[in-house]
């Protein structure tokens, strides 16, 4: 029997690969558990709502051919990361938001964003603070589905967006940038864990330098040996298999932490249950806090990878080898670290010889 999500029946697809009975309600199924779920908050109290299926959402949000284009988008490898795919399908409920409320538009549709809507949320965006980055990842997602769309239909659709609504981004903005702990500040959280299952979670992302979504589906039955060395097979951003050496202290923890166990994830909370990134978000926020560290700011599970490709750069190790450890596809991504490492640096060392100038004169006012 097929799936009727908020009207739209996702068996009927005209697609030969789909007309296979059952086809069409597995892959409708594996999209909605990869989009997962998501507390969505209201815009106007700010409360947060229950916890509903991403795919629920963009039906209640979208017509019925902007839904099935949207799944077509989200589920094929135009967006090859799970994190992407989540992030896209909220950031079309938001414009679905806006074409609701400064374009009366019931559902969303191509084309029911217009450029007037988009320089008005742009202004909007900036009175409440917004960082240009975030801005301009949300308005490159509206670009994206519509060049999508035009593939999609052959047909000539121009985005809404132009190079004139997209604020300007300093490559070297150290405010947004994200915050690096030393290493004296990491073993702080480390000795912050009260049990085994709490201290695996900062050591595995942190040395791994993995993103979250990776260390919470990595399952031991990933773990194998070989050679008298234990390896993990973890699945990066983008589909990429990795393998993974993992030292001999870190598994004798996993061996603690996972309690005998022979399946099942790698990461789970002290009630036994497995994690997720915002159970990861939390435990982290609360180990910060018992530490110490970062004050004004939370302890993400992106901290502890940024944290420890900057102490591999602090190590002396080639900017190639970060690169590849990082597993990131361009190698200006890696030398944002490490250049925001060198300029710190170098600031403090140019700071200190101005300071030599004119050191010997203010002797009188800070001497008593």
């Amino acid at each position: 029997m097929n799936e009727v999500i908020q009207g739209h029946v996702i068996a009927k697809r005209p697609r030969a690969e789909l007309t296979q009975p059952g086809m069409a309600q597995q892959a409708a199924d594996w999209l909605r558990d990869t989009l997962g779920t998501v507390a969505r908050r209201n815009p106007h109290n700010r409360r947060l709502g229950p916890r509903r299926y991403r795919l629920e959402l963009l039906a209640e949000a979208c017509d019925r051919d902007t839904f099935l284009l949207i799944t077509s988008w989200l589920g094929s490898e135009a967006v090859p990361a799970t994190t992407s795919k989540q992030a896209y399908a909220d950031d079309i409920c938001l414009w679905a938001d806006v074409a609701r409320e400064l374009g009366g538009h019931d559902r969303f549709f191509v084309g029911a964003v217009t450029p007037g809507m988009i320089e008005t949320w742009t202004k909007l965006q900036k009175v409440q603070g917004k960082a240009p980055r975030t801005i301009n990842r949300r308005l490159s997602v509206l670009t994206a589905l519509t060049q999508y769309a035009a593939w999609k239909t052959k047909e000539t659709i121009a985005s809404p967006v132009t190079k004139h609504d997209r604020p300007k981004v300093d490559p070297r903005d150290e405010t947004t940038a994200t915050p690096i702990l030393e290493v004296t500040e990491f073993q702080a959280v480390v000795n912050a864990a009260t049990t085994p299952r709490q201290a695996l979670v900062p050591t595995l992302i942190y040395t791994l330098a993995g993103r979250v979504t990776e260390s919470c589906t990595a399952q031991l039955h990933h773990l194998k040996h070989h050679d008298g060395q234990r390896l993990l097979d973890l699945r990066r951003k983008g589909g990429k298999g990795r393998v993974w050496t993992i030292p001999e202290r870190l598994g004798q923890l996993i061996d603690v932490a996972t309690d005998g166990r022979n399946d099942g994830a790698i990461l789970v909370n002290d009630d036994g249950h497995p994690m997720d990134r915002h159970s990861v978000d939390r435990l982290l926020n609360r180990l910060g806090r018992q530490a110490g560290v970062l004050p004004d700011r939370d302890l993400t599970p992106h901290v502890l990878r940024a944290s420890r490709l900057t102490h591999m750069h602090d190590e002396g190790r080639p900017v190639e080898e970060i690169q590849e450890y990082a597993d990131h596809a361009a190698i200006e991504t890696t030398l944002r670290y490490i250049r925001r490492r060198d300029s710190a640096a170098r600031k403090a060392a140019h700071a200190a010889a101005a300071v030599a100038v004119y050191d010997h004169l203010v002797d009188r006012f800070i001497t008593p």
